[in-house]
């Protein structure tokens, strides 16, 4: 039953990797990038070391809050905007806002920019390329179309997106940059499940990105069934410690999500209540149970596995589909769909 729940949770929130950190900087090479990104003079480029420590102490400061991933996001893009009017007045009294051109006062392109010196051009390339696959996205989740070719158009968007950014910036700069921003968005999703500040939901989804991917080793080797089930018991207690010890004040609202995680995503993700999650529980056993047989039907044909496997799948869909309202089960069943195609193409019956 654990390791049915388990899988599910996992099945549901996606997939996972690793994480990185924002990197050191060396402030002489900092400060001759300044100069020649914005044809600054010594004296302008030192009043801008000052300007940023103050800018990074107001940012640490909110990220020390405890609100909403809404909230800090809002709250974020105004302190990078009233610091792009501060740095504005002081390169070009004004007139011009390169700064903020180049950063798009967000942390993000700042650190990129000025802690691993990327050029300008570089920069507002990334954004270009960024600010298109987004309208591209939104337009297609707007399109007609089923839920779960969505999914797999994003996948594929998102796949392109980034071999564009390793392209404009080099796969080092690329790699970074794109696990940076995946850590971070990660991160506000942390905020809101464990009502935490953003520093502590950034520590929390390092240490979960680091288990998640140690539990997915676990489930792509070739350890037995119980075996496994001791592995992953292993890796989630050790994992619960590093977070308690990390970050004591929330070890217990992350013990309590994870010790139902998917009650957590059926309530939070498609507003099931108790009585509906424990129907949806009940179900997907009673399914999961007749994937097993089906799939350890030796002489079955591959063929044969993956219409039965698709037909049971659908039969699941449909008893389920009483216990959400009708968006959210558009919503969930694309996803699905979309997952089960994934599945059954690892394992070589598609």
């Amino acid at each position: 039953m654990r390791k049915i729940t388990l899988f599910l949770s996992l099945l549901l929130i996606g997939s996972v990797g690793f994480s990185q950190i924002i990197p050191g900087v060396n402030i002489g090479k900092r400060k001759e990038y300044m100069m020649r990104t914005y044809k600054i003079n010594s004296q302008k480029a030192d009043e801008y070391e000052q300007i940023l420590f103050s800018l990074q102490k107001e940012n640490d400061q909110l990220k020390s809050r405890k609100i909403s991933s809404a909230q800090f996001k809002v709250e974020q893009k105004k302190l990078y905007k009233k610091y792009g009017i501060i740095v504005s007045q002081t390169f070009f009294e004004g007139k011009y806002k390169k700064w903020s051109s180049c950063t798009q006062e967000m942390e993000r392109y700042q650190v990129l920019s000025e802690n691993k010196f990327v050029p300008y051009e570089q920069m507002r390339a990334l954004y270009q390329a960024e600010s298109a696959w987004v309208k591209e996205r939104d337009k297609m989740h707007k399109d007609a179309g089923e839920a779960w070719e969505k999914y797999e158009n994003s996948d594929t968007m998102l796949s392109e997106l980034n071999i564009k950014i390793k392209q404009i910036l080099g796969v080092e700069n690329g790699t970074w940059y794109i696990e940076y921003k995946r850590l971070f968005f990660r991160a506000l999703d942390d905020m809101d499940k464990y009502e935490v500040a953003y520093k502590d939901a950034f520590t929390i989804a390092q240490i979960e990105d680091t288990y998640k991917q140690k539990r997915i080793d676990i489930f792509n080797s070739n350890k037995k069934n119980a075996e496994r089930e001791v592995a992953l018991m292993a890796i989630d207690d050790e994992m619960a410690k590093k977070i308690a010890v990390a970050v004591p004040s929330a070890s217990a609202k992350w013990r309590k999500v994870n010790n139902a995680a998917l009650d957590h995503i059926l309530k939070s993700k498609y507003g099931l209540d108790q009585k509906q999650i424990n129907e949806f529980k009940i179900a997907y056993n009673k399914y999961a149970i007749e994937e097993y047989k089906i799939l350890n039907q030796k002489k079955l044909p591959d063929t044969d596995k993956y219409d039965q496997l698709s037909q049971l799948g659908d039969n699941f869909c449909k008893t389920v589909n009483p216990l959400f309202k009708t968006d959210s089960y558009k919503k969930w069943c694309g996803w699905w769909k979309y997952d089960f195609e994934r599945k059954m193409k690892r394992k070589g019956l598609k």
